[in-house]
C-alpha cells in the first residue's frame, strides 16, 4: 500500500508540483491582502496587483470569456491541480505516518545539527502534518468555482443545496453569447466581485450586508472551507499559514527528489 502511495505520491507531484506551489502561494496572498487592505483603507478592486494575483490563482492568467462560468486552459490546469492535491496530501499522510507515539514526536521535530537535506526532509513532513487539514480542505473545495460537474457532486457530498438558476448560469456555456463579449465580461467581472466580497471580509457586518446594504445570508459552506471564514479571523490566520507551508511542500519535494537521482547518478559511477 504505501509503495502504490508513494508512486501515486510523486507523479502526481512532479508534473504538477508547480501549479500546485502557485495556488498556495497566491492563495497566502489573496488572504493577507484581503484581510491588511481594509486596516490600510484601501479597496482591493482598485488594487491591480489584487486582480493580478486573483487573475494568476484562478486562470494562471488565461482568463476566461465568462470568469464566473466559461472554462480556459490555465481554469482546467489549475482546478485539476488543485483536485491531484488532494490525492498528494492523503498519500503523504499514508507515506509518512508514523506506527508508533514515539515516531510521532520525531516526526514533529525538524533537525537543524544534521545537515541541509535532513532539514528540508524534516521540515516537508513535519510541516506537511500541520498544515494537512487545512490544505485538504482548500484543495478539496478549490474545484467547486471551476467545474458544474464537481460542484454538484460536492453539494450532494456535503447535503448542501444549489438553486437551480445557479447551477443554470455556471454550467451553461455559451451564456455570454446573447451579449456583446465586452458586455458580457463586465457582468461575469461585476457578479464575481459580488461573490467574492463576503467571503473574504473580516467584519461580521461585510458578512451581513452585501453592495446595496442589504442583509444577507453568510459565505456559502464550500467559500467558507475554502478561504477559512468559518472560524473568524483565527481560521483565517491558520489558513494563511497552511498556505504558505503548502507552497513549500512541492519545491522541497522537488528538492528531495532531485538529491535522490543525484545519489543514485553517483552511485552509478563508482559502481
Amino acid at each position: 500500500m504505501k509503495k502504490f502511495c508513494l508512486k501515486l505520491h510523486k507523479w502526481l507531484a512532479l508534473p504538477l508540483g508547480a501549479f500546485m506551489a502557485i495556488l498556495c502561494f497566491t492563495g497566502f496572498l489573496l488572504l493577507v491582502i484581503k484581510d491588511i487592505s481594509p486596516l490600510l483603507g484601501l479597496d482591493t478592486q482598485e488594487m491591480p496587483f489584487y486582480t493580478w494575483v486573483k487573475q494568476l490563482h484562478r486562470w494562471l492568467f488565461m482568463v476566461p470569456e465568462n470568469p464566473r462560468g466559461g472554462l480556459s486552459v490555465g481554469r482546467v490546469i489549475m482546478a485539476i491541480s488543485s483536485m491531484c492535491m488532494v490525492l498528494v496530501l492523503l498519500t503523504g499522510v499514508v507515506i509518512w505516518w508514523p506506527k508508533s507515539k514515539k515516531m510521532l514526536k520525531s516526526r514533529l521535530k525538524v533537525s537543524t545539527d544534521k545537515g541541509f537535506r535532513r532539514f528540508v526532509y524534516d521540515s516537508h513532513v513535519s510541516l506537511g502534518i500541520y498544515a494537512f487539514v487545512f490544505l485538504f480542505l482548500m484543495a478539496l473545495t478549490g474545484p467547486v468555482f471551476s467545474f458544474g460537474w464537481y460542484r454538484q457532486a460536492m453539494s450532494k457530498l456535503f447535503g448542501q443545496k444549489m438553486p437551480p438558476k445557479e447551477m443554470k448560469a455556471t454550467d451553461q456555456k455559451g451564456e455570454a453569447q446573447h451579449s456583446t463579449k465586452t458586455n458580457a465580461f463586465d457582468k461575469a467581472n461585476n457578479s464575481q466581485a459580488k461573490a467574492d466580497e463576503p467571503a473574504h471580509s473580516g467584519a461580521p457586518k461585510d458578512m451581513k450586508a452585501g453592495l446595496d446594504g442589504k442583509k444577507k445570508g453568510g459565505p456559502k459552506l464550500f467559500k467558507q472551507l475554502h478561504t477559512g471564514t468559518w472560524g473568524g479571523w483565527f481560521t483565517r490566520v491558520l489558513y494563511a499559514l497552511a498556505a504558505l507551508i503548502g507552497g513549500f511542500l512541492p519545491l522541497s519535494g522537488y528538492y528531495l527528489w532531485w538529491q535522490k537521482r543525484q545519489a543514485k547518478k553517483l552511485r552509478k559511477t563508482k559502481g
